[in-house]
């Protein structure tokens, strides 16, 4: 612990990741370099692989991979490395990278762990997006993650719009799917208790025309297990890949939804993370008490004070400040870091948490009853982003050129960072799909959908 400690006082930001993010900041359009900006001075962005294995066992009717998916062979563990290696140089020690592209849990155990194991040993921060039916059918392969790979982020989606998973009916609805929600949240928890180890977990979520009135359920069940899922990704439809539903991309609607699930008006960001029209991210504290919960917005747009205090925020030494890999002594370590780094932290955070505390007093005394009771009781970060992919006739307009610009979403493709919606409204993810196929199996493009390979796609993945 007092090692942990000491590693946290001594904690800073590098002169790699300052570069990483000064660089994103600089090819950012003026416009957008706003003071709630945090793309290139909080992060570089997001990241994420493709084609590492390329395939799904689910026929979901909202989905991004091409119909060349399950047709195509993973990827060699030289070309996975070498999109690692392309992100940490790009987003420098530290970047998030999401392994995906298709369902990597289908992939043997030894090799996802080490997948993992090399992008954590580069210093990058790896998330596993899966279904959770691999997890769900067989916890150990998670648990080796966690203790052969250093795994400490997953995210699991769970909507219906899957089709494939075992014992989930095709017409059920978001409410009806809370029982396989309750088995992703033990399957949580159990993990951290029996490897002793961090897993900070998400859940994702397809937003249709659909299930739309229904996300206020999926908000208020994350908000009550946030100890379990500390973000909810809300994915309004795009029409691209295999996605045959209605396409849903009122966000004004759904941030309704999610102020319904919350039980109280939020702000629709809590700060810029690229483009306004890509990401809208709320963060906020849920507080659990007995059969209650209640959630308390980190930052109000229409508060003066709050405007001031990010400002102050992050005008110090709060950019490239972490605390995602730290022990709890090492994050108290950190903190008190950042505090002698920026002094004025140290009655500016106080005073803010003062007021936040006083806006909250009409929940405040039961809460204290209900402690003092003796009613078990938490308090957990929770964010809720809607993030908002682009349908191909978005692209080639004035604001989709725009938001391209400024995605924060990207892949390694050929050297170069592309952004996610380029890959998923053109044909380039099928023409990678292609070239792979073609250079590791020998196959000439024209046979690549054959009629039988036409009757297969969508299918439980070939071994």
């Amino acid at each position: 612990m007092l090692r942990s400690f000491v590693q946290g006082l001594r904690y800073d930001d590098t002169a790699e990741a300052v570069g990483a993010r000064a660089r994103v900041w600089r090819d950012l359009q003026p416009a957008l370099r706003t003071p709630e900006q945090w793309l290139g001075r909080v992060s570089p962005g997001c990241f994420a692989t493709h084609q590492v294995h390329e395939r799904c066992d689910f026929s979901c009717t909202a989905c991004y991979l091409a119909q060349t998916a399950n047709q195509t062979p993973p990827l060699p563990f030289a070309e996975v490395k070498a999109q690692l290696d392309a992100i940490r140089t790009t987003a420098g020690p530290g970047g998030n990278v999401q392994i995906t592209a298709g369902e990597v849990t289908l992939l043997p155990p030894d090799d996802l762990v080490r997948i993992i194991r090399y992008a954590r040993n580069l210093g990058l921060d790896p998330m596993v997006m899966t279904h959770g039916q691999t997890f769900d059918r067989d916890p150990a392969y998670l648990h080796r993650l966690m203790l052969e790979a250093g795994l400490m982020k997953v995210s699991i989606h769970v909507d219906t719009t899957q089709r494939g998973r075992i014992g989930q009916p095709t017409t059920a609805r978001e409410a009806d799917l809370e029982p396989l929600r309750e088995r992703f949240a033990t399957l949580i928890r159990d993990a951290r208790r029996a490897t002793g180890r961090p897993l900070h977990a998400a859940s994702t979520v397809t937003v249709t025309a659909d299930n739309l009135d229904q996300i206020p359920d999926v908000v208020r069940w994350m908000a009550r297990n946030a100890d379990a899922f500390r973000m909810l990704g809300l994915n309004p439809t795009a029409a691209v890949g295999r996605t045959r539903v209605a396409r849903e991309g009122n966000t004004d609607r759904l941030h309704d939804r999610i102020c319904e699930g919350l039980g109280r008006r939020v702000s629709p960001t809590t700060f810029s993370f690229g483009h306004p029209r890509c990401s809208r991210i709320t963060l906020m504290w849920v507080v659990r008490f007995g059969d209650r919960f209640e959630v308390v917005e980190v930052r109000r747009d229409q508060r003066a004070l709050d405007r001031w205090f990010f400002r102050q925020l992050m005008g110090g030494a709060f950019p490239g400040f972490s605390l995602d890999d730290a022990t709890p002594p090492e994050a108290v370590g950190r903190v008190l870091r950042l505090f002698a780094r920026s002094p004025r932290y140290t009655w500016q955070w106080p005073l803010f948490a003062a007021s936040r505390l006083v806006g909250e007093r009409a929940w405040l005394p039961a809460f204290a009853r209900a402690a003092a009771a003796g009613a078990p009781w938490w308090v957990r970060p929770f964010a809720v982003v809607v993030h908002s992919f682009m349908s191909p006739d978005q692209l080639d307009t004035t604001e989709g050129r725009a938001r391209l610009a400024a995605c924060a979403f990207r892949v390694p493709v050929e050297g170069q960072m592309v952004p996610m919606c380029e890959v998923n409204a053109t044909g380039l993810r099928r023409d990678l799909n292609v070239a792979t196929r073609a250079r590791l199996v020998q196959v000439a493009e024209p046979t690549l959908l054959g009629a039988a390979d036409r009757d297969s796609v969508g299918r439980r993945a070939r071994p």
